[in-house]
């Protein structure tokens, strides 16, 4: 069976994916979508996959409007687009998201000082900005899922390719 990826996904980034897909017989061809990285011919479900949490808060953040404008071309074509987010324990669905901490507090000298928490003040002290907190994002999920008619899925990296599969009907040998 053929799966369609699209040629905005970065070559060289999704190598275990590729040689799942190539270890049990999918041909991967890649090709420009107007939403998603992953789909088929046989589904009308297309699949967007997300390298963690820092990745889905960028999108569901500062670049909210594309991403809305991604989910409304794939609802407008009358697909159904699952994000999966490639991302191990403990977060498992969308409650567990609002208990995530931005990549960028977890590093900051500030934060690991116990002298700022964003969580608490609204504020980091180190970017003078606000950071993206797990429970504003699990929020902004549960909006988009509501608002696009998309699913949020969470799974461990190395089962991605696999949930990919499943997803969108491709059987594997």
């Amino acid at each position: 069976m053929i799966l369609y990826e699209d040629t905005r996904q970065q070559e060289g980034k999704h190598e275990t994916k590729h040689a799942w897909f190539a270890e049990h017989g999918i041909e991967v061809v890649r090709k420009k979508l107007d939403a998603g990285d992953y789909a088929t011919d046989q589904s009308n479900v297309l699949v967007d996959t997300k390298s963690g949490l820092a990745e889905v808060s960028m999108d569901v953040g500062r670049d909210h409007k594309r991403f809305a404008r991604e989910m409304e071309r794939a609802r407008d074509a009358g697909c159904r687009l699952v994000v999966l987010v490639e991302v191990g324990p403990p977060y498992r669905s969308t409650a567990d998201v609002a208990h995530w901490t931005n990549d960028a507090c977890k590093h900051c000298e500030y934060y690991r000082r116990l002298l700022c928490d964003p969580s608490a003040s609204g504020r980091c002290r180190k970017y003078r900005a606000k950071p993206m907190r797990g429970a504003t994002m699990a929020k902004i999920i549960a909006s988009m899922e509501s608002d696009y008619g998309c699913r949020f899925e969470y799974v461990s990296p190395r089962y991605s390719a696999r949930r990919i599969c499943e997803l969108l009907g491709v059987t594997t040998e």
